[in-house]
């Protein structure tokens, strides 16, 4: 069965790999090539030597280097150029558990009296200061808005490519676009600020 050597690592290798499984090596007469790349010859056992792996991976490459193994040996070769007709290394994990998705608040729709609606219109238009935090895949707006006292008097636009947050104060609209387009988790007033968290 085994009918050759390999000239690179010494192991013994079927007649009809044209390459080492072992090492990779060319198994083929006058195969040996005058370019070796940067590291020479021996460039796959330097590697190796040089490569210190983290605490924990060993076993895990050690676990898939035995899968692979187990794979090439079952494989059917072809026999005109001798390379193997298909490989399939599948790697599986334990499922973390279920995903609970958060329910995202409609959108409100408030009516407002025609009087407040006038008044709304004749306000003086001011961009908004803002600040944005980053949490996991949350990302908060906190938009200053001095002098806004109810949630009320917030609304909230989807535009087609972003939102566009309007608070309006005594005397003032507080105007704040949002070039982003992603899904609202959640908003709310808090201190003369509009609070909204956004998934990142």
């Amino acid at each position: 069965m085994f009918r050759k050597k390999c000239r690179s690592c010494g192991e013994k290798v079927e007649k009809k790999f044209n390459y080492c499984p072992w090492c990779g090596g060319s198994l083929k007469v006058g195969g040996d090539r005058d370019d070796f790349g940067m590291l020479g010859r021996d460039d796959s056992r330097r590697i190796q030597e040089e490569m210190k792996l983290p605490f924990g991976m060993e076993k895990i490459m050690g676990s898939l280097v035995k899968q692979l193994e187990k794979q090439m040996g079952n494989m059917n070769f072809d026999e005109k150029d001798g390379f193997p007709k298909g490989i399939k290394i599948q790697i599986a994990r334990k499922p973390m558990g279920q995903v609970v998705q958060k329910k995202v608040p409609k959108m409100e729709v408030v009516e407002v009296s025609e009087k407040e609606a006038d008044r709304r219109a004749g306000l003086k238009k001011v961009e908004a200061k803002s600040r944005v935090k980053r949490l996991g895949d949350v990302i908060i707006y906190e938009i200053e808005t001095p002098g806004l006292k109810k949630k009320e008097d917030v609304v909230i636009t989807e535009l087609a490519t972003g939102l566009e947050i309007r608070a309006y104060s005594k005397d003032r609209c507080y105007v704040k676009v949002i070039p982003l387009k992603v899904e609202i988790l959640s908003w709310r007033v808090d201190r003369e600020r509009v609070m909204v968290e956004l998934r990142g």
